[in-house]
Protein backbone atom coordinates (compact mmCIF):
# COMPACT_ATOMS: atom_id res chain seq x y z
CA UNK A 1 0.00 0.00 0.00
CA UNK A 2 3.12 2.67 0.14
CA UNK A 3 4.57 1.82 -3.01
CA UNK A 4 4.17 4.84 -5.70
CA UNK A 5 2.58 2.01 -8.36
CA UNK A 6 -0.65 1.19 -5.67
CA UNK A 7 -1.01 4.94 -5.12
CA UNK A 8 -0.95 5.50 -8.98
CA UNK A 9 -2.95 2.97 -9.48
CA UNK A 10 -5.51 3.61 -6.70
CA UNK A 11 -6.26 7.34 -7.90
CA UNK A 12 -6.04 7.38 -11.55
CA UNK A 13 -6.57 4.18 -12.69
CA UNK A 14 -8.79 1.49 -10.70
CA UNK A 15 -11.72 4.17 -10.16
CA UNK A 16 -12.78 4.62 -13.84
CA UNK A 17 -12.84 0.96 -14.24
CA UNK A 18 -16.65 -0.33 -15.02
CA UNK A 19 -17.16 -3.75 -15.87
CA UNK A 20 -19.75 -2.26 -18.59
CA UNK A 21 -19.45 0.75 -21.18
CA UNK A 22 -22.89 1.71 -20.16
CA UNK A 23 -24.08 4.15 -17.50
CA UNK A 24 -25.64 3.06 -14.11
CA UNK A 25 -29.25 2.39 -14.01
CA UNK A 26 -29.98 4.95 -11.60
CA UNK A 27 -33.18 6.52 -12.87
CA UNK A 28 -34.52 9.93 -12.48
CA UNK A 29 -37.60 9.14 -10.77
CA UNK A 30 -35.42 7.97 -7.69
CA UNK A 31 -33.44 10.69 -7.86
CA UNK A 32 -36.78 12.75 -7.11
CA UNK A 33 -37.69 10.04 -3.96
CA UNK A 34 -34.50 10.30 -2.22
CA UNK A 35 -34.13 14.20 -2.76
CA UNK A 36 -37.52 14.66 -1.21
CA UNK A 37 -36.37 12.93 2.15
CA UNK A 38 -32.55 14.06 2.21
CA UNK A 39 -31.59 16.74 4.68
CA UNK A 40 -28.38 18.00 5.75
CA UNK A 41 -26.97 15.79 8.09
CA UNK A 42 -27.59 12.84 6.66
CA UNK A 43 -25.21 10.44 5.77
CA UNK A 44 -25.31 8.82 2.01
CA UNK A 45 -24.01 5.20 1.16
CA UNK A 46 -23.73 3.69 -2.23
CA UNK A 47 -22.87 1.39 -4.36
CA UNK A 48 -22.16 1.08 -8.67
CA UNK A 49 -21.95 -3.43 -8.73
CA UNK A 50 -19.99 -2.12 -12.25
CA UNK A 51 -17.43 -0.76 -10.40
CA UNK A 52 -14.11 -2.47 -9.98
CA UNK A 53 -13.80 -0.23 -6.81
CA UNK A 54 -16.96 -1.98 -5.38
CA UNK A 55 -15.54 -5.52 -6.24
CA UNK A 56 -12.16 -4.65 -3.84
CA UNK A 57 -13.95 -3.19 -1.16
CA UNK A 58 -16.64 -5.27 -1.08
CA UNK A 59 -20.21 -5.15 0.75
CA UNK A 60 -23.14 -4.02 0.31
CA UNK A 61 -21.65 -0.27 -0.13
CA UNK A 62 -18.06 0.87 -1.39
CA UNK A 63 -19.04 4.24 -0.89
CA UNK A 64 -19.69 7.05 1.81
CA UNK A 65 -20.50 10.42 1.72
CA UNK A 66 -22.13 13.45 4.05
CA UNK A 67 -25.06 15.92 3.31
CA UNK A 68 -24.12 19.52 4.56
CA UNK A 69 -26.77 20.99 2.28
CA UNK A 70 -29.55 21.35 0.71
CA UNK A 71 -30.85 23.32 -2.39
CA UNK A 72 -27.31 24.76 -2.71
CA UNK A 73 -24.48 24.74 -5.43
CA UNK A 74 -23.34 22.13 -3.27
CA UNK A 75 -24.70 19.64 -0.82
CA UNK A 76 -22.21 17.07 0.25
CA UNK A 77 -18.58 16.03 0.92
CA UNK A 78 -16.93 13.60 0.27
CA UNK A 79 -13.32 12.01 -0.34
CA UNK A 80 -12.94 10.36 -3.55
CA UNK A 81 -9.68 9.80 -5.24
CA UNK A 82 -10.04 13.24 -6.73
CA UNK A 83 -9.60 14.43 -2.40
CA UNK A 84 -11.96 15.75 -0.64
CA UNK A 85 -14.94 16.73 -2.71
CA UNK A 86 -18.06 18.96 -3.01
CA UNK A 87 -21.11 17.26 -4.52
CA UNK A 88 -24.62 16.66 -5.28
CA UNK A 89 -26.91 14.43 -4.82
CA UNK A 90 -27.77 14.19 -8.34
CA UNK A 91 -23.37 13.83 -8.75
CA UNK A 92 -23.41 10.84 -6.46
CA UNK A 93 -26.73 8.91 -7.87
CA UNK A 94 -25.39 9.13 -11.19
CA UNK A 95 -22.24 7.50 -10.35
CA UNK A 96 -24.29 4.53 -8.43
CA UNK A 97 -26.59 1.79 -8.74
CA UNK A 98 -27.95 1.65 -5.19
CA UNK A 99 -28.20 5.03 -2.98
CA UNK A 100 -29.08 4.58 0.77
CA UNK A 101 -29.81 7.67 2.94
CA UNK A 102 -29.36 7.16 6.69
CA UNK A 103 -30.03 9.45 9.33
CA UNK A 104 -29.01 9.92 13.06
CA UNK A 105 -31.65 8.47 15.51
CA UNK A 106 -30.50 11.08 18.07
CA UNK A 107 -28.74 14.17 16.80
CA UNK A 108 -29.46 17.52 18.27
CA UNK A 109 -30.08 20.67 15.76
CA UNK A 110 -27.40 21.83 17.38
CA UNK A 111 -24.82 19.02 17.07
CA UNK A 112 -26.23 18.51 13.42
CA UNK A 113 -24.83 22.01 12.70
CA UNK A 114 -21.62 21.26 14.58
CA UNK A 115 -21.01 18.29 12.30
CA UNK A 116 -21.72 20.02 9.56
CA UNK A 117 -19.03 22.61 10.12
CA UNK A 118 -16.62 20.13 11.45
CA UNK A 119 -17.23 18.00 8.20
CA UNK A 120 -16.94 21.38 5.88
CA UNK A 121 -13.39 22.39 8.02
CA UNK A 122 -11.54 19.29 6.68
CA UNK A 123 -11.86 20.86 3.14
CA UNK A 124 -8.07 20.42 2.66
CA UNK A 125 -7.72 16.63 3.38
CA UNK A 126 -5.96 14.54 1.09
CA UNK A 127 -7.44 11.00 0.09
CA UNK A 128 -5.81 8.37 2.36
CA UNK A 129 -4.86 5.59 -0.31
CA UNK A 130 -3.53 3.44 3.14
CA UNK A 131 -6.76 3.43 4.77
CA UNK A 132 -5.76 4.41 7.95
CA UNK A 133 -7.56 5.90 10.67
CA UNK A 134 -6.56 9.42 11.07
CA UNK A 135 -6.89 13.08 10.02
CA UNK A 136 -3.53 13.69 7.88
CA UNK A 137 -5.49 11.79 5.07
CA UNK A 138 -9.18 10.77 4.92
CA UNK A 139 -11.02 8.12 2.92
CA UNK A 140 -14.92 8.20 2.61
CA UNK A 141 -16.01 6.62 5.55
CA UNK A 142 -13.67 8.51 7.59
CA UNK A 143 -14.26 12.05 6.60
CA UNK A 144 -18.21 10.91 7.80
CA UNK A 145 -16.12 9.21 11.24
CA UNK A 146 -13.91 12.38 12.21
CA UNK A 147 -17.34 14.67 11.23
CA UNK A 148 -19.10 13.07 14.19
CA UNK A 149 -16.31 14.47 16.61
CA UNK A 150 -18.22 12.83 19.73
CA UNK A 151 -18.71 9.85 18.07
CA UNK A 152 -22.04 9.48 18.97
CA UNK A 153 -22.96 6.83 16.03
CA UNK A 154 -21.02 3.83 17.56
CA UNK A 155 -19.52 3.23 14.67
CA UNK A 156 -18.22 -0.55 13.64
CA UNK A 157 -14.37 -0.46 13.21
CA UNK A 158 -14.28 -4.22 12.41
CA UNK A 159 -12.31 -5.32 9.96
CA UNK A 160 -14.12 -6.27 7.25
CA UNK A 161 -12.04 -6.16 4.58
CA UNK A 162 -8.66 -8.14 6.41
CA UNK A 163 -6.70 -4.89 6.53
CA UNK A 164 -5.33 -6.61 9.92
CA UNK A 165 -6.33 -3.12 11.75
CA UNK A 166 -9.24 -1.34 12.73
CA UNK A 167 -10.93 0.43 9.62
CA UNK A 168 -14.32 1.65 9.08
CA UNK A 169 -16.11 0.74 5.94
CA UNK A 170 -18.89 1.74 4.44
CA UNK A 171 -20.57 -1.26 5.75
CA UNK A 172 -19.47 -0.53 8.78
CA UNK A 173 -21.40 2.91 9.03
CA UNK A 174 -24.70 0.69 7.81
CA UNK A 175 -23.99 -1.40 10.73
CA UNK A 176 -23.50 2.01 13.31
CA UNK A 177 -26.11 1.51 15.79
CA UNK A 178 -27.54 4.90 16.08
CA UNK A 179 -28.24 5.61 12.09
CA UNK A 180 -31.79 4.69 10.96
CA UNK A 181 -32.10 4.23 7.14
CA UNK A 182 -34.78 6.76 5.97
CA UNK A 183 -34.60 5.67 2.13
CA UNK A 184 -33.11 2.94 0.14
CA UNK A 185 -33.52 2.84 -3.82
CA UNK A 186 -33.44 -0.67 -3.46
CA UNK A 187 -36.63 -0.89 -2.09
CA UNK A 188 -37.67 2.85 -2.61
CA UNK A 189 -41.71 1.77 -1.49
CA UNK A 190 -40.88 1.09 2.10
CA UNK A 191 -39.82 4.54 2.58
CA UNK A 192 -42.84 6.57 0.61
Amino acid sequence: MSTSLYKKALKDWIPYIRFTTYYPDFKGQLFYEGYKILRPSDIVLTIDNKKLTSLLIGGEFSHAAFCVSKNEVFEFAEMTHDNYRRSTFFDICKESTRVVILRAKDWSETYKLDVIQKCLSMSNAKYDVEFSLGIEALYCSELVYHSDYLKTLDFDLSDLVGMGRPYLSPEGIYKCKNLITVWDSEYPQQYI
